[in-house]
């Protein structure tokens, strides 16, 4: 699976990484355009900086909720004129696992995750980065929608999605400090080492189209239109 590097290391966001060089159909996602990541809430100066002068964010997608936003901030990046848009993916319905409810998002929260898409078949929007807490759940969903109306193969996807791994030690320890600094209940030990895998998000894919279809199917429920997915190809794929 192709990626294009960035150019500089980031010293707070530790699940940041370009779409970029991943196959689509037609071509490959354009490097520098859609970038996926934890909470730009602990990006650094130095990591502003980057975001800004090298890769030219201008708009950012929050997928967190008003809670978190409110009580864990959005960093230095909040303080620049990149575009801020909140679309929350939150109070979705339990699910008996995490393939349950990433299902439940996109059928809770179709028309949030739809807005995201629309956003981004407006060139005046990219480079985008879209994000929620820890970058691995609701940012994978979101990611999986984008790539999957851009006809990414399933498995590169989920290879995508998977690519989370090696962010999980870190992330763990920052919700710890997160979940005692809020007073929250402690989490599960069961979590406390849990990893994504390839074969949760490729399940979902798959419930997906027994429910919807196919992604195009689930766009056009939530009002996304075919002229709309068009630009987003138009826009995205080279």
């Amino acid at each position: 699976m192709r990626r294009w590097r960035r150019r500089r290391r980031l010293e707070g966001l530790v699940n940041f990484r370009d779409l970029g060089g991943l196959p689509a159909a037609g071509g490959a996602i354009r490097p520098g355009r859609l970038f996926r990541s934890d909470s730009l809430a602990y990006a650094t100066k130095s990591d502003v900086a980057h975001l800004l002068e090298d890769l030219r964010v201008a708009t950012v997608i929050d997928l967190r909720g008003e809670y978190e936003v409110t009580h864990l901030g959005r960093g230095p990046l909040a303080a620049t004129r990149v575009g801020y848009v909140s679309a929350p993916i939150t109070d979705v319905s339990g699910a008996d696992d995490l393939v349950g409810h990433y299902v439940a998002m996109l059928a809770e929260k179709g028309d949030v995750l739809a807005g995201a898409v629309r956003l981004l078949t407006h060139s005046s929007t990219l480079p985008a980065v879209f994000h929620c807490e820890a970058g691995c759940d609701r940012t994978g969903v979101l990611a999986a929608v984008v790539l999957s109306l851009l006809g990414v193969p399933d498995e590169v996807i989920a290879a995508d999605y998977a690519a989370t791994a090696p962010a999980m030690p870190r992330i763990h320890e920052r919700v710890a400090v997160v979940v005692d600094r809020l007073g929250l209940p402690p989490r599960p030990a069961s979590v406390l080492d849990w990893t994504p895998q390839a074969a949760m998000m490729l399940q979902t894919l798959e419930l997906a189209k027994d429910r919807w279809g196919s992604m195009q199917d689930w766009a056009h429920t939530y009002g996304l239109k075919d002229d709309e997915l068009s630009a987003l190809r138009a826009a995205l794929v080279a």
